[in-house]
């Protein structure tokens, strides 16, 4: 896993640096995921955007992303940024 932090937006290009430091963290130094992993996103325009898209399948990232206007199917992420915001204020 890894992040980044901004007072901007977020860009396509910080999801593709996000991408290629998460899978060489787990991975090492490669060109290519070992096998398919599915990246999980909401539909916000980074992460929907063609460039961002397409460099993740490039990489062996199956795309999938949340319904829109689905509330119930994001509760996995809702959870996650609840139990990090708890991890940081330590």
């Amino acid at each position: 896993m890894s992040y980044t932090a901004t007072i901007a937006g977020i860009s396509s290009e910080m999801v593709c640096d996000v991408l290629v430091e998460s899978m060489e963290r787990r991975f090492g130094t490669v060109n290519h995921l070992p096998h398919t992993i599915e990246w999980l996103t909401d539909n916000g325009s980074c992460y929907i955007a063609h460039s961002t898209r397409t460099f993740a399948q490039a990489l062996g990232f199956r795309i999938c992303t949340t319904p829109i206007r689905s509330p119930q199917s994001n509760g996995m992420a809702e959870a996650f940024v609840k139990h990090s915001k708890g991890i940081m204020c330590i």
